[in-house]
Parts: structure tokens; sequence; C-alpha cells
């Protein structure tokens, strides 16, 4: 499986909220994921520049669900995982499963969670809360 670790150059707006807690942000790029994905990682690329411990990955199926199998009819999403660390990358805590993000708004909203004060799930729409 090839991994693209992705970064972005992102000026801070003062007064943003910016996130110190590590993360590493997995967004598939495979499948039905493929035509959500560009729009998603520019939104997550902005925000992970904005977060010191922050890491964004691009990679194939994060899910290895049946929907990822089948060859897309539509645009179905794109998924991610993000993964609370510590500033050694080990994990910490359970994976954060978060889709379909299926619009432009959708991203910004994973983004801004993203980027926000903590990775608490109870945060997210709960429409993007993967369960």
């Amino acid at each position: 499986m090839n991994m693209i670790i992705v970064s972005h150059r992102y000026r801070l707006d003062e007064g943003a909220s910016v996130s110190d807690e590590p993360f590493n942000a997995v967004v598939c790029r495979a499948g039905p994921c493929a035509r959500s994905a560009g729009p998603l990682l520019q939104h997550l690329g902005a925000a992970t520049g904005r977060c010191p411990h922050g890491v964004l990955i691009s990679t194939g199926c994060v899910l290895r669900a049946e929907r990822c199998l089948r060859a897309p009819g539509h645009d179905s999403g794109a998924y991610l995982m993000v993964q609370p660390c510590d500033l050694g990358r080990r994990p910490r805590g359970t994976a954060i499963g978060i889709g379909p993000v299926l619009t432009d708004v959708d991203a910004a909203a994973v983004a801004d969670w993203l980027a926000g004060d903590s990775l608490d799930p109870a945060r997210l729409d709960p429409r993007l809360r993967l369960t």
C-alpha cells in the first residue's frame, strides 16, 4: 500500500483556534472515495498546517468495507480515520472514523473539528461520525 504524506502551506489567521493535540489523519483516495478526496484533502491540509503536531496522510482504503470492493457508480463520499497519538506518534485512544464526507461544507466542518480544541467525536455532526 502506498501512502503519501500531504503538506500545505497555510497562513494562520489571528484568533483562529488551533489544536495542540497530536494526531494522524488518514484519508482514503481509493475506489468510491477517490472523487471526494481531493477537496477534503485541501481543507484538511489547511487545518493540519495550523496544528503543530498534526499529520495528514493520503492512502488507499481505510475501511475495507463492502462498498469499497464494488466499482463506484456515483460519488458516495470520502472516508477518513483520525488517530489521536502522543508526540512520538504512538496511538492514544481509539481511532475516530469519519464519513461519508460528501460536500465542501462537510469537508470544512471536518477541518474545523480537526483544528479545534479537542478531538472529541461528540463535537462532530452526528451524520459525519462513522459508527
